[in-house]
């Protein structure tokens, strides 16, 4: 069941418990409250009746001492109307005597209900309660009392008052009370109603937007103003989807990124990978001559080569990028005898292109702090990308200054649509070029990442036909 309806039924159950109780309640006592002023008044004058009914047959019985019993009962039946009018019935010996009502009543029934009402009833008595009786439709108010007189007779009178207008008047206000209870519960539901609707209104733009985050949409926020409990919520509920989006979009780059790396890898490994296996299928099952068989094992050489390359680059740009921080001891180092080193590693490599380098330190006994072997590696990449994009027969610039260490060449230049993007992995700008000169396209990315673990920038400026100078600013 739904919170709204749930709160819903619950409230409106107890106010239509609460007001029926209450107005029922009220028009039970109120009927009960007129029987009893009734009784209590009807009481009181049917004692008085009976004390003056006594009394009279006293001053009978001493006038008709010596008459006969037919005329006794005539003037006792006399006085008793006299006393009593029409709203009483006389019984002696429990036989009725005189009836001026209009109605029969059950003697040995009233004795019952008054014995109920009295538990040991006896003669020269009278109920006090209300006996009510109904007869003819109608309901009636009885009282009964039962004694044996001075005059030795042993009589009984019963007498009522119709209260059938109470009751009338009693179920009327029952009916009303009902009425006004469902109108009170129409009202109030009505009114809960609007109020619940108001209320849940957050609740329920809460749970849409909880069903969009769920089907991917992570930029929905839900109103948050005011003060309130559902304010807040709606507050932590946009907090939590802008941390989920940041995540997700972490991730979504994480993954962006490995997939692009798996795929350029898997990429870089394929084709050498054939070439190799159908070279070494060839050697194995086809006659070749020696020269052939140099070709091809010159070829596979090559290519093993640069896959060793490969990995190892690999396995230090995943260990960079993956662990966020790369542990590195950083020392003063000299950087004329820095240079010195560098063009002793890349020696062989630039006599392949007959390419010189020069050496430039200003000032001369310049020192700088920084880990050798992490700059060494992009250095060398440096140099590397250098001879790649250089003609046979030119130079390449190595220059450290107190402000920067860069490398110049005199080499086609890169686009300067490329130039913001030579520092992702696997990126290009000349793939064919690049294949060839066994280029995987790790190296500026590996130095970008060793120029900011530094605190260093990574500086690139070229110009197409003119040359390319990479910087390092420390």
């Amino acid at each position: 069941m739904k919170l709204f309806t749930k709160i819903f039924l619950q409230v409106i159950c107890m106010v239509l418990l609460l007001s029926s109780g209450i107005f029922f309640y009220t028009t039970y006592r109120w009927k009960n409250q007129s029987i009893q002023n009734i009784n209590s008044y009807e009481n009181s004058r049917f004692q008085t009746n009976i004390s003056k009914f006594e009394n009279m047959l006293m001053r009978i019985k001493s006038k008709t001492q010596d008459s006969d019993d037919k005329i006794r009962e005539k003037m006792i039946i006399y006085t008793f109307r006299q006393v009593f009018h029409d709203s009483a019935v006389l019984y002696q010996d429990g036989k009725e005597q005189y009836n001026g009502t209009k109605y029969e009543f059950d003697l040995q029934n009233i004795r019952n209900l008054t014995k109920n009402k009295h538990d040991g009833f006896e003669n020269d008595s009278y109920c006090d309660k209300p006996l009510i009786s109904k007869t003819n439709g109608n309901v009636f108010l009885l009282f009964y009392f039962s004694s044996y007189s001075s005059t030795d007779m042993n009589y009984q009178i019963v007498t009522y008052k119709d209260i059938t207008s109470v009751q009338k008047q009693s179920q009327t206000l029952f009916y009303q009370a009902g009425g006004f209870t469902l109108f009170l519960v129409l009202f109030v539901g009505f009114f809960l109603f609007l109020t619940l609707r108001k209320i849940m209104e957050p609740l329920t733009r809460l749970k849409e937007a909880a069903v969009s985050v769920a089907n991917g949409n992570y930029e929905i926020k839900v109103p948050a103003e005011g003060k309130t409990e559902l304010a807040q919520v709606g507050k932590s509920f946009n907090l939590m989807t802008g941390k989920v989006r940041e995540q997700i979009e972490k991730l979504s780059s994480v993954n962006q990124a490995q997939r692009q790396l798996l795929g350029s890898l898997a990429h870089e490994l394929k084709t050498p990978m054939t070439a190799i296996i159908g070279y070494a299928d060839t050697l194995l099952t086809v006659r070749l001559s020696p020269k052939r068989q140099e070709i091809a094992l010159d070829y596979i050489r090559n290519e093993c080569r640069r896959l060793s390359r490969l990995s190892v680059k690999m396995l230090e740009l995943t260990g960079l990028y993956e662990t966020g921080e790369a542990e590195f001891v950083p020392v003063e180092v000299q950087m004329n005898q820095f240079l010195e080193d560098v063009k002793k590693l890349v020696i062989y490599r630039l006599q392949e292109r007959n390419i010189c380098l020069e050496i430039h330190c200003n000032p001369e006994n310049l020192r700088k702090t920084f880990d050798p072997d992490l700059m060494m590696s992009a250095v060398t990449n440096f140099i590397d990308n250098a001879v790649k994009a250089s003609d046979e027969n030119s130079k390449i610039v190595l220059e450290a200054t107190q402000n920067h260490l860069s490398v110049q060449d005199y080499g086609k230049g890169i686009p300067e649509e490329d130039l913001k993007r030579v520092t992702e992995a696997f990126y290009m700008v000349d793939k064919s070029r690049s294949r060839v000169k066994g280029s995987v396209g790790l190296g500026l990315a590996l130095c970008q990442k060793i120029a900011d673990i530094h605190g260093f920038q990574l500086e690139i400026t070229s110009h197409l036909g003119k040359g390319t100078i990479i910087s390092v600013l420390w």
